[in-house]
């Protein structure tokens, strides 16, 4: 538990404030609330992405994406330069091709110009995550 004080300056009454020094830090947020934020941004990605394993559309399923290489569905048309890609999709890579497609694997096929709000694109790969 936070201590907390009441400040005062100059006869006014000030939010209260942790007390320094007591080792209170912001609690992180949960994981499923962390993938149920990743879930509602995701929406604008389901118009092209479905998560259901099997079930591509104009973008390929992301059921099962991290952890796998990247232009592996079978029976998708990947571009030459996401089949080229190699490495493993994990935090690190979707974060960086969630913030610029086109800098992370130069010449995909992916009309997305990137996402630069960095807690929105750790919500999305949470929830990516989740889908198995």
């Amino acid at each position: 538990m936070v201590a907390l004080r009441k400040c005062v300056v100059a006869g006014a009454l000030l939010l209260p404030v942790a007390l320094i020094g007591s080792g209170a830090t912001a609690a992180p947020a949960s994981a499923a609330a962390t993938a149920a934020a990743g879930k509602s941004a995701f929406a604008p990605c389901s118009v092209c992405h479905s998560t259901i394993k099997g079930a591509s559309g104009i973008g390929p399923s992301l059921a099962g994406v991290v952890g796998r290489t990247p232009g592996t569905i079978p029976g998708f048309a990947y571009s030459p330069a996401m089949k080229g890609k190699g490495g493993t999709w994990n935090p690190a890579t979707l974060d960086a091709f969630l913030m610029a497609p086109q800098k992370a694997v130069p010449g995909n096929r992916m009309p997305y110009v990137g996402l630069p709000d960095a807690a929105k694109r750790a919500a999305i790969i949470a929830y990516l995550k989740t889908l198995k």
